[in-house]
């Protein structure tokens, strides 16, 4: 009788647990079938939408060239940025010591001799206009992207991103335009809250090995940054 119990009792176990075995394989299929998995534009679409809802990030963008085996660092800085136009960098770009606030079309940028000198947007040193077109370009190629693939996954400053890889179609820099072609790239962006990490762009020279590399990292979305640009020296 109690061999008797006991496989009863076996039998119930089984049975409850094929059913909720059942139940969690028949839940995950309802949920994937309502909730499929997202395709790689529509991740790209998120993380662009969420980008551009942001109020303020920082960033840290470099820019390596190599050409004929020799690699040079072409730009390399550290930046905030406030909605809607306001700007702070600092870095080096050519061997060039740079920090400027840029507010709107306002540039104001410290010289060689440490004071601060401002100037208008489409006037000034093509130095610092050129860097700071390094600083917009790679995000607003962005819309430009097609063939796009999901290429996998990985982890990127904490967080669990999809990654994925595409094509642009064009390139509104005109320094890249002039050296380097068929641009690819690479974004990361978090499987949570759908958010741009990271992103490289890689171009290439059409009929050599020469290429650029333009890598740009964001942190610190919405965070209560202060950009105030300083006092002009008058003198």
């Amino acid at each position: 009788m109690r061999l008797l119990f006991l496989n009863r009792r076996l039998g119930r176990n089984a049975v409850l647990a094929l059913g909720l075995l059942l139940l969690f394989f028949g839940g995950r299929l309802v949920y994937q079938t309502q909730h499929p998995p997202l395709g790689a534009r529509e991740i790209v679409h998120k993380g662009l939408e969420n980008l551009e809802a942001a109020y303020s990030y920082r960033y840290r963008l470099t820019a390596v060239s190599n050409i004929d085996g020799k690699e040079t660092i072409l730009t390399d800085i550290e930046g905030m940025w406030n909605a809607p136009d306001r700007y702070y960098i600092k870095g080096e770009t050519l061997d060039n010591p740079l920090e400027a606030y840029i507010i709107g079309n306002e540039f104001i940028v410290r010289d060689p001799q440490g004071s601060w000198i401002s100037f208008q947007a489409g006037q000034g040193p093509s130095l610092l206009r050129e860097t700071v077109l390094f600083s917009e370009s790679p995000l607003s190629d962005l819309r430009r992207l097609h063939s796009l693939e999901l290429g996998g996954e990985g982890d990127f400053a904490g967080q669990k991103c999809y990654i994925i890889e595409g094509k642009l179609a064009g390139v509104t820099n005109p320094l890249w335009q002039v050296f380097w072609q068929d641009f690819a790239c690479r974004l990361w962006i978090d499987k949570k809250e759908m958010r741009l990490w990271r992103l490289e762009l890689h171009g290439t020279s059409i009929g050599s090995n020469d290429s650029l590399l333009v890598s740009l990292e964001i942190s610190d979305y919405d965070a209560k940054l202060v950009i105030s640009p300083p006092e002009l020296d008058t003198q």
